[in-house]
């Protein structure tokens, strides 16, 4: 049985192949804008801290869909399940990177780096999502970082699985899905590994552990820490749907850079 309908895969594999497209267009669009950025910071920021960003962003995506294909159903090996985690630790702490960077190329540009006696912000206060920095952008840019959507976008994933990422459990892919035959053979499994352990017969534990390796199908989902009750999300339209909002949110910042 498949993870996704054909529906979704069909959506889920048209909206990668436009990728790559999405990236360059954008990669072109941001340099031409920092181009006529007069703050050497803000330029800095926008050049060699959105544009490689936004590269890593693209690289994570697709290799990520080359190691684990949305319509894969076979379990992934442990260094291509591995490989999977090491590439969306990439990206998530890429795009808040660019959240971030985006953030001080405004700030810069618009000369609200400064002393804080003088309503001015320093560098590490400068955030887009905190309501006392909102209120110094241009007022449409602000209306739009206010909305309920990205707002919720911003606090309950992208720093929530940053800041997971940074401090606290690492986001993982689970090895595999098990059906509930499945799940108690390896509990049975389990079990017996155990008694085999303590007896001394390593040889048989492993050959065990093997057959508890080819239990279920692969799992396309992502999680950090149960006991904070993170909600699993699936990984292949995360990815996308991430950067579709990284790509709308970079376009309204450029149209209303500037304060005035």
């Amino acid at each position: 049985m498949q993870h996704y309908s054909d529906t979704m895969l069909k959506e889920i594999n048209d909206a990668y192949s436009e990728v790559r497209y999405k990236y360059i267009d954008l990669t072109i669009e941001i340099a031409s804008f920092a181009s006529n950025v007069q703050s050497k910071p803000a330029k800095e920021f926008l050049q060699k801290g959105v544009s490689r960003r936004l590269w890593l962003l693209y690289r994570c995506i697709d290799n990520i869909f080359d190691l684990f294909p949305p319509n894969r159903i076979e379990r992934l090996s442990q260094n291509d399940r591995l490989d999977v985690e090491i590439n969306l630790h990439a990206f998530l702490i890429n795009i808040y990177g660019i959240i971030e960077n985006t953030a001080l190329a405004l700030a810069y540009e618009n000369d609200l780096v400064g002393d804080e006696s003088e309503g001015k912000f320093n560098f590490r206060k400068v955030n887009l999502f905190k309501e006392k920095f909102q209120k110094k952008l241009n007022p449409q840019l602000c209306a739009y970082l206010s909305n309920k959507n990205i707002k919720q976008w911003y606090r309950e994933y992208a720093k929530n699985y940053r800041d997971a990422l940074a401090h606290r459990i690492p986001p993982y892919v689970p090895p595999a899905v098990l059906n509930d035959e499945e799940r108690q053979k390896f509990e049975r499994l389990d079990q017996e590994i155990y008694r085999l352990h303590r007896e001394g017969k390593f040889e048989r534990v492993s050959e065990l552990q093997d057959e508890q390796g080819n239990l279920g199908r692969s799992n396309p989902l992502f999680v950090h820490s149960f006991i904070e009750e993170a909600k699993p999300v699936y990984l292949h339209p995360q990815l996308i749907a991430d950067f579709a909002t990284v790509e709308e949110l970079l376009k309204i910042v450029i149209v209303r850079f500037y304060c005035e």
